[in-house]
């Protein structure tokens, strides 16, 4: 028996044809492809102190000017002390109060107890900026803005410890040290 189609049913067969060949060419279109790589770095904070040193894990020791292992009633012993990061982020530096021991144990009259400072932001030196005054034993600041790259961009701090002078005998012959911690947090 022989098959025959109608003209309706051709018809439609050649729109099937005409519509999967549209369907499969539009199936074939070209595509491409790309990766794209890159490289996250973390970045550092390094707070030094003159001439590259660290204070970390052993601490910088400094001396002040003469007469600082000889102090007298109304002397002032000073000392200027560069701080900067070498890393390679800005960072708020800040000095929390100082640790200190004394010698003699802890006398009725300390020593520490008749030392004041004053804390000087000398880097821009027609416009020093006062950071702290009182006794060494509250000596702190916070957010003292410090620029990453290094020496070039530090600041130079200038203290100035003063011996009372009201300062009594009980404070004669003894000897303090001084811890400064200094902390460097991303600015």
């Amino acid at each position: 028996m022989a098959l025959t189609l109608t003209p309706r049913t051709k018809l439609l067969a050649a729109m099937g044809i005409v519509l999967s060949a549209a369907i499969g060419m539009t199936l074939a279109a070209f595509t491409d492809s790309g990766n794209v790589q890159t490289t996250f770095t973390s970045g550092s904070l390094d707070l030094k102190f003159d001439a590259a040193q660290d204070g970390n894990p052993t601490n910088y020791l400094v001396d002040f000017s003469s007469g600082f292992d000889n102090l007298a009633p109304g002397a002032t012993v000073d000392r200027d002390l560069q701080v900067y990061n070498s890393g390679t982020i800005n960072a708020d530096v800040a000095l929390a109060v100082p640790q200190i021991t004394n010698s003699a144990g802890t006398p009725a009259s300390a020593l520490q107890d008749d030392l004041d400072v004053v804390i000087t932001d000398t880097t821009v030196p027609a416009s020093p900026v006062t950071l702290y005054t009182g006794p060494l034993s509250g000596a702190t600041f916070s957010t003292l803005d410090i620029a990453s790259g290094g020496s070039a961009n530090g600041r130079t701090l200038h203290f100035a410890v003063t011996l009372d002078p009201a300062a009594t005998t009980d404070v004669a012959g003894q000897t303090i040290t001084v811890v400064l911690p200094f902390t460097a947090t991303q600015a």
